[in-house]
Parts: C-alpha cells; structure tokens; sequence
C-alpha cells in the first residue's frame, strides 16, 4: 500500500508545546474575582469548578468564554469586555511562558525533518512570549488565532496553514490536547492526529469515530516515535 508522507507538523499551543498549568489555575482565581465584582456577589471556587466542568462536557471551544457566559447571560456585550479583562490578566500575570516537558528536547530534530506550524486558539498577549522562548525559530507558520481571524474547530483555521505552508492537510499530522478542537477538525481533513493526554480536557471521551485520534501519548518526547510509524504505515 502507498506510504501517505508526513510533510508538516502543526502544534496545538496550549497542552502540547506550553503547559498552560499554572495560568488555568491563575485564570479561575481572576475569573472568580471579577464575576463577584460584577455581579456583587462572591462566586465560590465550587461554582467556578461547576461552570467549567459543564463547558468541558458541552465541548465548549474556549473555557474562558463558557464559563463567563454561564454567568453573564444574557448580556452578551459585559460578557465581551469582561472576557477581555480576564484574557488580558490571565495572558499578561508573567512574563514567560513554561514549555511543556520534553518539547525543547524535540523540536531541533522534528525542525530538520518536517515543517513546523502552530495551530492554537490564543489571543495575541502570548506572542511575544513564545518569542521570548525560543521556539517560534522553529516554526514556519506562527501566526495564531487572533492574528488570522479564525478559530478552531472551524476547518478554515486548519485550511488557511495549510495553504500558507503549501502543504495538503492528508500530509500533516496535527497534536493537540482536545477531541473537539484538535482531533475532529483534523481528523475529517484527512491529517494523520495525535492526542496528548493532559491538562482539563484529558477528561475528554470521544462522541463519535470521527473524534478517535490515530495515537495517544503522555509525554511530548514520545511525538518522533509516532511520526516514525506513521511514515511507515500504509494509508
């Protein structure tokens, strides 16, 4: 059978290259503090806990904003200005960013064998910390959702790297830490996907087959490996 060649790799941002651990932690403390201050109320941990488990079940694209809107709605406009309030704080608390285990180990050698693209939902307060890292050296696509004006699970999102790579979806492989908006957008493009098993979303199970990743990993070291068998595998 015919080889299908892995050309391109794209990153998922949070999880599979950034352990986002601590700002999630930071990020619920901010959340809970700004909704008691609008709403006049104190807005325990428990409900906080309540409201992202619910987002998290619902395959809400972004936390952030599921959990907000659970509280806020229906004012749809306080929800957009306190969602920037909180992105700002929670993006913008520290100054660098803290790469996953493993991945600055693996990067240089996937960077001579494959082109490297980065595919997250993140607003632009994170760039110039992956600049400041040393990773986006790597990439040959680095812009993120904000700057393109689309999102994941939006297919175009996909579409509009492959495009800017000149690379086919059927010849990427794309890791990410979500079913929702990793794995199936991918998954029906035709890219070979990796789900790395961390962070809120590990608790995550599959709807339907088009969410089942081609392997799972715990630690990003295991990626060469994977790419290795895929290459060797008849599509």
């Amino acid at each position: 059978m015919e080889r299908r060649k892995i050309i391109a790799v794209l990153f998922d941002i949070g999880g599979p290259l950034v352990d986002e651990s601590p700002d999630e932690l930071h990020g619920y403390e901010v959340i809970g503090s700004v909704l008691s201050r609008e709403l006049g109320c104190k807005i325990s941990d428990e409900e906080i806990d309540r409201a992202r488990d619910f987002a998290i079940r619902s395959w809400a694209p972004s936390l952030t904003s599921s959990i907000l809107w659970q509280f806020l709605k229906p004012d749809r406009e306080k929800w957009r200005v306190i969602r920037e309030e909180v992105l700002r704080e929670v993006y913008t608390w520290r100054e660098d960013i803290r790469l996953t285990e493993g991945v600055a180990e693996i990067l240089p050698a996937l960077y001579e064998k494959y082109t490297l693209a980065l595919a997250g939902n993140q607003p632009e307060y994170i760039k110039p910390k992956l600049e400041r890292s040393g990773v986006l050296k790597y990439f040959a696509f680095s812009r993120i959702s904000e700057e393109m004006g689309l999102s994941k699970p939006d297919t175009r999102f996909f579409l509009e790297i492959c495009k800017s790579i000149d690379v086919k979806p059927e010849n990427c492989c794309m890791i990410g830490d979500r079913f929702d908006n990793d794995i199936w957008p991918a998954n029906i493009l035709g890219m070979k996907t990796i789900r790395f098993r961390t962070g809120p979303h590990a608790v995550q199970k599959p709807r339907v087959p088009d969410d089942m990743p081609d392997a799972e990993i715990d630690r990003m070291t295991d990626v060469p490996v994977v790419l290795e068998r895929f290459e060797n595998e008849g599509s």
